[in-house]
């Protein structure tokens, strides 16, 4: 009897273990950004250089349900310079969410101003090159991949053991997840990853 009992705690352990594992195809990932803001500035703007910080940080935020995802967009608060000034910093257009579906290869960028909201399709970059090197970001191997944007080279550190393609700062590659980004211009770095349930109508492009 006693043996009958050690099985039945067994079999009740392991799968009260598989119902309990973690679902990967969806959850939270959390993202530190850093602007660099005198490297930002055109050359009729460097006049202003010493009136600003060198740089800026903000978070991001990307929802994923399998290959859709949503990211938010969390702009920074007002930053001191050192003589004391305070400089507001807006980066983007008013972008509240930016929203990519891996079925159909298509993403939108939402605003909000005065009130109203706007969806507008935004393109992808059109060729990928593979660059070198790897990174471990947050336990997951990544590879470089280096995409062209306005904004100059890009190198992208993807991962392709999570189920959605594309990152923050409205990156995308065919390759995978992009848990990094590297630029003369910014950064970001995956922070943190939680698995947990995500309702549809968060990664859903919603209809205005």
């Amino acid at each position: 009897m006693l043996r009958t009992n050690n099985f039945l705690l067994a079999v009740f352990l392991l799968l009260g273990f598989s119902a309990t594992a973690q679902d990967k195809t969806q959850g939270v990932i959390h993202y530190d950004l850093t602007m660099f803001l005198h490297a930002s500035l055109k050359p009729d703007q460097l006049q202003y250089k010493d009136m600003i910080p060198e740089t800026a940080s903000s978070q991001e935020i990307l929802y994923f349900k399998g290959n859709k995802s949503k990211t938010s967009v969390k702009q920074p608060e007002q930053v001191k310079t050192e003589e004391g000034a305070n400089v507001h910093i807006q980066m983007g257009d008013s972008e509240t969410a930016f929203y990519e579906d891996g079925a159909s290869g298509k993403a939108w960028a939402l605003t909000e101003a005065n009130g109203k909201k706007k969806l507008t399709e935004r393109e992808h970059p059109a060729s990928a090159q593979p660059g070198t090197g790897t990174r471990n970001i947050l336990g997951f191997t990544c590879k470089a991949v280096i995409v062209k944007s306005k904004e100059g080279p890009l190198t992208l550190w993807v991962t392709p053991d999570l189920p959605f393609r594309g990152g923050p700062l409205h990156t995308w590659t065919s390759d995978g997840a992009v848990l990094g980004v590297d630029s003369k211009k910014f950064k970001a770095i995956a922070t943190a990853i939680n698995y947990e349930p995500i309702k549809d109508e968060e990664v859903i492009i919603p209809s205005l």
